[in-house]
């Protein structure tokens, strides 16, 4: 009797348990459902977005989506909703009070649903920056939509202007132009490449202020000649401009392709306060450590209207050392760069020793001069330590209540500097010394 009373108790354990695993296994199956799953082919991906001063509203918010059927090469019948056509993409701009519900807008007259999770740049108006941008992003960090490695950029035109004037010949995909230009300043040294996660970091930093890529559309079309007017080599007591002697905009050519990045907007907080031209886009990528290598054109110190040009590049981080004098910052900045000899346009031969020296030391002065005025120009006129000189600063205080205390924000425009910077000319190419020509009245 008792044998069978263990019997029936074994097998109703053993019924219990199967029953157990088979709901278990019917709420896993259940779980699988993606109730809340949206079809690839059914979306519509966003490659930039761009934030005006509103005119009905508060913002004018302008999205450029991708048209997959012409990214991906296919033919066929008709065209884009927004008038793209042949295009691979199509834009949509909506006066909205923010940009949920311009999204909201959006999405109610396209066919597909808009997400903003593959965009590559947000670019905001002048205009909008310099009213300050805090709200906006404060939306954008705070969302999942937005890719922290999402690019700021600061449009000197409209934000639409500029997001319009985006038309790559070289790339059938705007995406991958948007991305391949952002890299662009590791060979120029003319922009930097901010991200969305970088630039609201230091927004809020107490150490840093920041940046971000000033873009904006060519102003020189068809029927009106390039000129440099607008070159800023004036202003730095040049007697002609050097290749980054203008800001985004201004670049003297002609091509199909009308937007343009050179240079970088300054902020101080959330609040656009100047920009700078890529010639000082360049001295920040120096004084940050973050300058790779590009081109640059110097005036030969031996003879009038010709030119030394050296590939410079910055194989060591900057060495900086920040005290205080009488309430007053002290910064010291030392770079180290190398360089080859690209072209000697008057023939002089400085690859000989002593002569080489002779030209490292002009080269270095004017390079001084350069960071000189860019550091002073941050300082004096805009009040904004985008170098992050601050973070050295820290070390000059124990607490945090210190820190504060110091108000580096607020002292740093009263900062004297003192830089030092060492060029040394490794290789002259592919000749070791140059010879004038010789014709048949002599040597030229």
């Amino acid at each position: 009797m008792r044998k069978n009373q263990k019997s029936d108790s074994t097998y109703s354990r053993s019924a219990v348990s199967l029953t157990l695993l088979i709901i278990i296994a019917a709420l896993c199956l259940s779980l699988t459902g993606c109730y809340d799953a949206r079809e690839p082919d059914d979306m519509g991906y966003v490659m930039a977005i761009g934030l005006d001063k509103g005119k009905t509203h508060f913002l004018k918010m302008t999205l450029q989506i991708a048209v997959p059927v012409k990214i991906s090469g296919g033919g066929g019948g008709g065209g884009s909703e927004g008038g793209g056509g042949a295009e691979s993409s199509t834009i949509e701009s909506v006066e909205t009070p923010s940009v949920w519900s311009g999204l909201n807008m959006i999405n109610s007259f396209t066919s597909r649903q808009v997400l903003l999770s593959h965009a590559k740049a947000v670019v905001i108006s002048e205009e909008l920056a310099r009213n300050g941008i805090i709200s906006y992003l404060h939306t954008m960090v705070r969302s999942k939509e937005f890719r922290p490695n999402l690019r700021v950029l600061v449009s000197r035109t409209s934000a639409e202007e500029y997001i319009k004037s985006v038309t790559p010949k070289l790339e059938l995909n705007p995406s991958k132009y948007y991305e391949l230009n952002f890299r662009s300043g590791s060979y120029t040294g003319f922009t930097p490449d901010i991200t969305l996660n970088d630039f609201y970091f230091n927004t809020e930093s107490l150490d840093r202020q920041s940046v971000a890529i000033l873009a904006s559309v060519n102003k020189f079309g068809p029927n009106k000649d390039v000129d440099i007017q607008a070159s800023t080599y004036k202003d730095k007591n040049k007697p002609y401009p050097f290749e980054g002697d203008f800001k985004a905009g201004d670049i003297p050519r002609k091509a199909e392709l009308k937007s343009e990045i050179m240079g970088l907007a300054v902020f101080d907080g959330a609040r656009m306060v100047g920009d700078l031209d890529g010639e000082e886009a360049a001295y920040y990528l120096m004084a940050t450590g973050e300058y790779n290598y590009s081109y640059w054109t110097f005036p030969d110190p031996r003879h009038k209207d010709k030119f030394v040009i050296l590939d410079v590049r910055q194989n060591r981080k900057p060495k900086t050392n920040v005290s205080l004098a009488g309430g007053k910052p002290q910064i010291n900045l030392r770079l180290n760069l190398e360089g080859d000899i690209l072209s000697i346009q008057s023939g002089e031969n400085y690859e000989k020793p002593g002569q080489i020296e002779f030209f490292e030391a002009s080269a270095e002065n004017l390079l001084k001069e350069g960071m000189m005025r860019t550091l002073e120009k941050a300082a004096r006129q805009y009040h904004s330590d985008i170098f992050g000189f601050g973070r050295k600063a820290k070390a000059l205080v124990l607490t945090w209540n210190q820190w504060e205390a110091m108000n580096w924000k607020g002292i740093f425009e009263n900062s004297e500097f003192n830089v030092n910077i060492d060029l040394n000319i490794r290789r002259p190419g592919l000749i070791i010394r140059s010879v004038p020509a010789v014709s048949s009245e002599g040597k030229e």
